[in-house]
């Protein structure tokens, strides 16, 4: 069997830990199953070394003006990881090899800070497992066509160990956290909140779009595309794996669920804004000039909705960041006065609230019981937004707890993490 493992920052966070993951390791070598290691850097490290090179340059954002050397600069912090699991791991017994993202063929495009993986060559990491070695590849890294050391940006180590267990056709992919699993919703935010056994790659994308931190959707995507089985769970656990052990998250194209669940999750995020333009001109140009005019001004749009007036004029509204508001806020002066419309305004403070499920498609009464439900506990909706599986709602972000709470009971989430439906290799 071959498992490929991510370790994220807080799980080799420090000494005691990257010991702890090579006893864990050292002993599924020791079973007979081979294994490739992924990590991130130890704790704040990707922090600190931003700090520094603010500290140096004078400049907020140091990607900005000296692109290329962050990289180089960033790319330490898992050179630092790997080389010391890969003692560790030696100290427990078995045998390890650390590569670099380069050493290991991380091919990416040349967007440096942001990169996107093309191809994974790895036959380094091929060659280390005929040795019969562990294999520990720097995450968030990888090396351009042009032979330039490149990071991944948000999410990078996952995406890593994902586009290697792609590669390397690995049974499993586990990634080991701080957190038990992927849970119906935030359970800071709501105390009802489980652990779901399962959950397909679909639902999953949507969850961490919107919100849920526990994988980045750019990971799952490669995972949905090629078929891999991820599996998330804690790496604070010692005796994970055993009988009675919580036994995390399976992500998987087709999860074994109770039919009569509309929902699988639910997850949210702060920081949202909406912007809304009355009497403006009807038609399709008028969206679309005030589409392209954000985009040019570096303004994310995620929601957008319009409705006609009694006077034949539109009011559009759009939904964007709360940091994008300064930028925003010049465009759609502009643009009303240009336009001849009426009043504008712009509302901060909001959340962003998303029911996600493979259930809902074609089901009668999700979207009634949604807004039964946030009615009866005095949550206004202010913009939604839908896809085949997710309901999209922004919120006031002090109403954002009390929608969480009274939606997750409302659909019976807790059902959904019922281990008892999850199939026996959940």
């Amino acid at each position: 069997m071959l498992i490929v493992q991510k370790y994220g920052g807080t799980s080799v966070g420090t000494p005691e830990r990257i010991r702890a993951v090579a006893r864990r390791v050292a002993g599924v070598r020791r079973r007979g199953d081979d294994v490739v290691v992924v990590v991130s850097a130890m704790g704040e490290t990707t922090d600190d070394l931003l700090a520094l090179a603010a500290q140096v340059t004078g400049i907020d954002a140091p990607g900005s003006r000296h692109p290329r050397e962050l990289d180089m600069l960033l790319s330490a912090g898992e050179r630092i990881s790997m080389a010391l699991l890969a003692m560790a791991i030696r100290d427990e017994g078995a045998e390890a090899i650390s590569l670099t993202g380069s050493q290991a063929a991380i091919i990416t495009d040349g967007a440096h800070t942001a990169a996107r993986i093309r191809e994974v060559r790895a036959d380094r990491v091929r060659a280390a497992l005929t040795d019969g070695k562990v294999a520990i590849v720097a995450g968030f890294q990888g090396v351009s066509l042009a032979r330039e050391i490149t990071t991944l940006g948000r999410g990078g180590s996952d995406t890593t160990a994902v586009a290697l267990a792609a590669a390397l056709e690995a049974d499993v992919c586990e990634i080991f956290t701080d957190v038990d699993g992927v849970f119906t919703a935030d359970p800071r935010k709501v105390p009802g909140a489980r652990v779901l056994p399962r959950v397909s790659h679909a639902e999953m994308i949507e969850l961490a779009a919107a919100g849920a931190q526990v994988m980045h959707a750019r990971a799952v995507e490669i995972g949905a595309r090629y078929g891999v089985d991820i599996r998330v769970l804690s790496s604070f656990r010692e005796d994970e794996g055993g009988d009675d052990a919580p036994r995390g998250t399976r992500i998987t194209r087709e999860p074994d669920r109770m039919e009569e669940l509309a929902l699988t999750g639910i997850t949210s995020q702060r920081g949202h804004a909406k912007i809304s333009m009355r009497g403006l001109p009807a038609g399709m140009a008028t969206a679309t000039e005030v589409l392209v005019r954000l985009a040019e001004a570096g303004v994310p749009v995620d929601l957008i909705s319009e409705h006609t007036e009694p006077t034949g004029r539109v009011s559009l509204q759009v939904t964007t960041w709360e940091h994008a508001i300064e930028a925003a806020r010049g465009v759609v002066e502009e643009l009303v006065g240009r336009l001849g419309g009426g009043e504008w305004e712009i509302r901060q403070g909001l959340a962003r609230v998303a029911l996600v499920g493979s259930g809902m498609t074609g089901r009668p009464g999700v979207y009634a019981r949604a807004f039964r439900t946030l009615l009866d506990a005095g949550v206004d909706v202010q913009a939604v937004s839908t896809s085949a599986i997710s309901i999209t709602l922004l919120v006031a972000h002090d109403r954002e707890d009390a929608a969480l709470e009274a939606l997750h009971r409302a659909f019976e989430l807790e059902r959904a993490a019922d281990p008892s439906r999850a199939g026996p290799d959940a």
